[in-house]
C-alpha cells in the first residue's frame, strides 16, 4: 500500500495534532505520579480531597491506616510557601502507635505531607512525640493516666550567641488520650527525645510524673 505524499497542509494539520497531544500527555503523566491522583479523578468535596491526601500520606510512611483522633486547621494566610507549615494536621492511632501527620492545600487539590510516628509504651505515664513538621514546634505527648490533667515539657534553646537556655511550654487540653504542645519562640531550636524532660501534674497542681 503506498503513502499518501506529504504535503504541506497534511505536515501543518500533523503538526497541530501533536502540539494539542503532547501537552495533554505530559498532564496525565504528572497526574499519576502524584499523591492526589485519586483527588482529581472523581473525588468531590474538600474533605474527601484531604481525606485521600492523608491516605496517600499514611501508606507512603507504612503507617495505619490510622483512626483519626483529631483534626488542625492552620491558614498560611498571603505566605502559601512558608516552609515548616502545612495547612492541615492530623492526631492519628493505629494500634498502639500514635502519628502526627499533615496535608497540604495547592489552589483546587490536597496534596499529602509528612508523617511521625511513635509507639506508646503503657508502663510510662507520658510519651513524648518531637513532631518535624511544624514551623515554630510542637510535642505530641501521648498520656496513659487519666489522673493526669495538665503536661509540661522543659527542652534546651540553642541562640546565635552560643549560650544555651531551657524553656517550658504547658497544655492542660487534651485530645483523646494526647497532649499537644505547641510554643513559638525566636531561636532556632532542634529537638530530639532525649533532650526533653516532660512532666504530669493532676488537676490541683500535683507533680505525677517527670521523666
Amino acid at each position: 500500500m503506498a503513502r499518501r505524499p506529504m504535503t504541506p497542509a497534511r505536515r501543518k494539520r500533523r503538526t497541530i495534532r501533536m502540539a494539542i497531544a503532547l501537552p495533554i500527555l505530559l498532564a496525565v503523566l504528572v497526574l499519576f505520579n502524584l499523591d492526589w491522583v485519586g483527588d482529581f479523578l472523581g473525588a468531590t468535596g474538600e474533605n474527601h480531597h484531604a481525606g485521600q491526601a492523608l491516605r496517600a500520606t499514611q501508606k507512603r510512611y507504612f503507617f495505619g491506616p490510622g483512626e483519626v483522633l483529631t483534626s488542625i486547621d492552620f491558614s498560611r494566610g498571603y505566605n502559601k510557601f512558608k516552609i515548616g507549615q502545612s495547612d492541615r494536621y492530623y492526631i492519628l492511632r493505629w494500634g498502639d502507635w500514635y502519628a502526627w501527620c499533615s496535608v497540604n492545600h495547592y489552589g483546587l487539590f490536597w496534596q499529602s505531607g509528612a508523617l511521625d510516628a511513635v509507639e506508646n509504651d503503657p508502663s510510662l505515664p507520658l510519651v513524648p512525640l518531637v513532631v518535624s513538621d511544624w514551623a515554630e514546634g510542637a510535642v505530641l505527648v501521648v498520656c496513659n493516666d487519666p489522673d493526669i490533667a495538665r503536661v509540661e515539657i522543659e527542652f534546651p534553646v540553642f541562640t546565635y550567641s552560643g549560650s544555651d537556655l531551657l524553656a517550658t511550654a504547658v497544655q492542660d487540653q487534651h485530645t483523646a488520650d494526647c497532649f499537644l504542645i505547641r510554643w513559638d519562640l525566636e531561636e532556632a531550636v532542634w529537638l530530639y527525645p532525649e533532650d526533653l524532660r516532660v512532666r504530669g501534674y493532676a488537676a490541683d497542681g500535683t507533680l505525677i510524673y517527670q521523666s
